[in-house]
């Protein structure tokens, strides 16, 4: 089996957790994600099995977007619902303050990763650090945030928002610096992906239907990343199937087909084609 599936994480479970349950689902030992999304959260995670496992570097660093609720009023030490509550306050912004503060962090930024991340500290994970009790220093890391909307306030000290982002970009900073240029505490308490790249929630397939499509909730790669094709003229197929040099001028990385058959990606190097992540099907 190899290919993409864009599945449905629910809330609750690690994104590792969710990988090993599609590996049993599937009965496929290959299979990882293609970029983490935090156990409370919920929505989109991208999935390679086989071979697509290798792709990596093509759609981790994609454009994602959220609906996220901040509450007003306490922070934790995750940033998030499942921490420990570490600082309370009675001042809940306004409206137009917290509107005003999250716009004003549309563009490009330096954010500080939660404390509780996946981030590396002197070789170790953030969060395995702050779990044992030691000081955390987690360095900035560069973000960008392309747009941020106000949903609806479901109440007094709750907002909720959509949030079009960089890959890198963590939602549970962005809460805590939209209220504390309120001169406020926020929590995340609730977070769904609603899209990574061309993978969209509407299109995402739950743990409960992959049990049933099996390979038919399976993507094949060439059909959903988005870069140019190239087609090896059919004379080379063989040299194609053999290794051999093949003349080739097509500079920036592309799907390499012949003969109808998709190979994987490539490109030209040094006048001959290189497929760098090869994809096809034995």
């Amino acid at each position: 089996m190899n290919g993409l599936i864009n599945l449905y994480k629910p809330s609750g479970i690690s994104s590792a957790a969710a990988v090993g349950k599609v590996r049993r689902i599937l009965g496929e030992k290959k299979v990882g994600h293609m970029g983490t999304l935090d156990p409370m959260a919920e929505g989109v995670l991208v999935l390679g099995v086989g071979k697509s496992t290798r792709l990596f570097d093509y759609l981790a660093g994609k454009r994602k977007s959220y609906i996220a609720k901040f509450k007003f009023g306490y922070e934790t030490d995750t940033l998030d619902k499942l921490g420990t509550t570490v600082s309370k306050t009675d001042d809940i912004p306004s409206v137009d303050a917290v509107l005003n503060a999250a716009l004003s962090l549309v563009g490009k930024q330096s954010q500080i990763p939660p404390v509780f991340s996946a981030k590396h500290v002197d070789g170790q994970r953030a969060y395995k650090l702050a779990r044992s009790g030691a000081d955390v220093n987690v360095k900035p890391v560069d973000i960008e945030i392309f747009g941020v909307e106000l949903l609806f306030q479901p109440r007094m000290d709750e907002f909720v928002f959509s949030i079009d982002c960089s890959a890198g970009t963590y939602i549970r900073s962005v809460c805590r610096d939209v209220a504390h240029l309120t001169g406020s505490l926020a929590t995340l308490e609730y977070l769904q992906r609603t899209s990574s790249g061309n993978f969209k929630v509407s299109d995402s397939v739950s743990l409960e239907n992959l049990d049933l499509l099996k390979g038919g909730a399976v993507i094949a790669p060439q059909n959903i990343i988005d870069i140019p094709r190239y087609d090896v003229p059919d004379r080379f197929k063989s040299d194609l199937d053999n290794g051999k040099k093949i003349e080739c001028d097509v500079k920036e990385k592309s799907l390499i087909f012949c003969g109808g058959i998709f190979y994987g990606i490539g490109n030209s190097v040094g006048g001959a084609l290189k497929i760098t992540t090869y994809l096809k099907d034995d």
